[in-house]
């Protein structure tokens, strides 16, 4: 170690380049933590509501169905003037 003094090589290390410094992202701009929430709660909300009404409206026409067949009926379409159709309970005696 002392010859390598003596003779100055120790001097060769800090000659050398730097090693290049790894690439630091900038830190995202603070506040935005609530509107990535507030889309995320959107989307949520847009995509299961319209879900349950659907999935409500089957199940109670569902158990109109089955009500009207356990009198003995037939659940049937019914084209209405509206142009939206629905659904009656046809019954044998009606």
């Amino acid at each position: 170690m002392i010859a390598a003094q003596l003779l100055g090589l120790t001097a060769l290390a800090f000659l050398a380049p730097l090693p290049a410094e790894r690439y630091q992202p900038p830190e995202p701009p603070r506040g935005v933590g609530w509107a990535v929430f507030a889309v995320a709660a959107l989307l949520l909300v847009v995509t299961v509501v319209p879900l349950s009404l659907a999935l409500a409206d089957k199940w109670a026409m569902d158990a109109h169905a089955a009500e009207c067949r356990a009198s003995g009926g037939r659940f049937a379409a019914s084209p209405s003037a509206t142009g939206r159709g629905g659904y009656r309970c046809d019954r044998p005696d009606r």
